[in-house]
């Protein structure tokens, strides 16, 4: 067991009435896998690892190379729902704005449609994900979610609405900024129409693969995203990848042991700006922020997840219901953990109890 009060843990997110208000992707995931040979209709090996994908690319050289595809799973996706299917699950009340279908919501989100209060502004965008026991390569068709603007949102909702969902909302997580050319907007009309009142709000925020864009582009969005943070406080979550590329613009190194990285996670957030920096990785998660000491935990190494799309935004789901409750910086590391290590190993996320099993793993 972690060195943690699990009980303290599942009391504080049992009695957490906190709101989270997500916006403003939208997609539908086709999660595909790829056959590297078949003997008949029900005789085939499908690729395991990335790496044997790659080789079978590279062996081919400057030719061809044909491919057969399985689906194995059409759902819902992205920053906003994934995410939002954690923080539902662990009974936050979560409301979600973006792209879910025009006219009526496509039938990918019914379910999560069940869990959170749902706004659709748009057609979905569609991302092909070819899933892997180590990993997975996804190629989003965007257009719908390029076109989204802060006035796409107003004109759908009306101001009143749009204002209302914003001041209930305890945590307003925007995702995927390299997906999002409108990021920088949104976000800045948001801050503009919230009040300066006594409620206390948190920005939470997932760039995403930001290997996609310039880093002149990431520096001008962390320079915005700074002096927005003197009004309120916001949190940036990465993953493993875009960690090492934005510690490398700082000149600072990522392992899988987590060597020093507290204090090099505390460096860079003081280089970028905001109030919290969270990072996380197959083997551990680290954070620091501008009112508690850099904080570090390890978690359970899944060697066969059942699945990988989402659990990124699985982590961030349960690291906000987490902040909700109130949990310190350590006890969020663990939720977060907790959460994304039930999801490779069920494909889902969990409940509250489940979370209570997978922290006294």
């Amino acid at each position: 067991m972690p060195d943690i009060n699990v009980e303290k843990i599942v009391g504080a997110l049992k009695s957490s009435n906190g709101k989270c208000l997500m916006l403003a992707d939208g997609f539908v995931d086709e999660v595909w896998e790829i056959v590297s040979s078949r003997a008949s209709a029900k005789d085939y090996v499908t690729y395991k690892q990335m790496a044997q994908f790659a080789d079978r690319i590279l062996g081919s050289g400057t030719g061809g190379v044909g491919l057969e595809l399985i689906l194995k799973r059409r759902s819902f996706g992205g920053f906003v729902s994934n995410t939002s299917y954690a923080t539902s699950h662990l009974g936050v009340d979560t409301t979600m704005v973006g792209v879910f279908g025009e006219g009526s919501l496509d039938r990918a989100f019914d379910e999560i449609s069940k869990l959170c209060h749902i706004f659709s502004v748009g057609a979905p965008g569609v991302t092909h994900i070819f899933e892997f026991e180590d990993g997975k390569v996804m190629m989003s068709h965007i257009e719908t979610v390029q076109d989204l603007r802060w006035q796409s949102i107003v004109d759908r909702l009306g101001t009143e609405k749009t204002l209302s969902l914003l001041v209930e909302s305890n945590i307003i997580g925007v995702g995927y900024w390299s997906l999002l050319p409108g990021f920088d907007e949104i976000v800045e009309q948001i801050c503009a129409h919230l009040p300066q009142d006594n409620k206390t709000r948190r920005f939470f925020f997932d760039f995403a693969d930001f290997r996609k864009k310039d880093e002149a582009s990431l520096l001008s969005t962390l320079e915005k995203l700074k002096k927005l943070n003197e009004k309120f406080p916001m949190t940036l979550s990465v993953n493993e990848h875009e960690a090492a590329a934005l510690f490398a613009m700082y000149n600072q190194t990522l392992d899988n042991e987590g060597s020093s990285v507290q204090e090099k996670v505390e460096y860079v957030r003081k280089q970028i700006g905001l109030d919290e920096f969270v990072v996380h990785t197959p083997h551990y998660a680290a954070s620091a922020s501008s009112i508690e000491k850099p904080a570090f935990a390890t978690c359970l190494f899944c060697e066969k997840p059942l699945r990988t799309a989402g659990a990124g935004d699985t982590f961030n789901g349960g690291y906000m219901a987490a902040v909700l409750a109130g949990l310190d910086a350590t006890e969020r590391l663990h939720v977060a953990n907790a959460a994304v290590g039930y999801f490779l190993r069920n494909a889902a996320p969990p409940d509250i109890d489940s979370l209570c099993k997978q922290l006294n793993a």
